[in-house]
């Protein structure tokens, strides 16, 4: 079995070689048999070598989408 610090040393090193985000929770997050927290844990590593200007456009735009479908959501009180 994978530890948490070899499935984060390769995450770090996919990031440095130039691999994408999305494949980096394919390859590597999502098959990986760790609780969902470690899971988040290591989503965040890896989410933390994306350039800050496309984090910050990936969020106004699952925002966006969010708020476009916010018509089918419960009211808050």
């Amino acid at each position: 079995m994978t530890t948490l610090t070899e499935l984060q040393g390769a995450i770090e090193a996919g990031m440095r070689r130039g691999k994408s985000f999305s494949t980096i929770e394919d390859e590597i997050i999502e098959p990986s048999r760790l609780s969902d927290d470690a899971k988040s844990a290591l989503w965040l590593f890896g989410w933390s070598f994306v350039d800050r200007h496309a984090q910050r456009r990936e969020a106004h735009a699952h925002l966006a989408r969010l708020a476009e479908s916010a018509e089918h959501w419960p009211a808050v009180t």
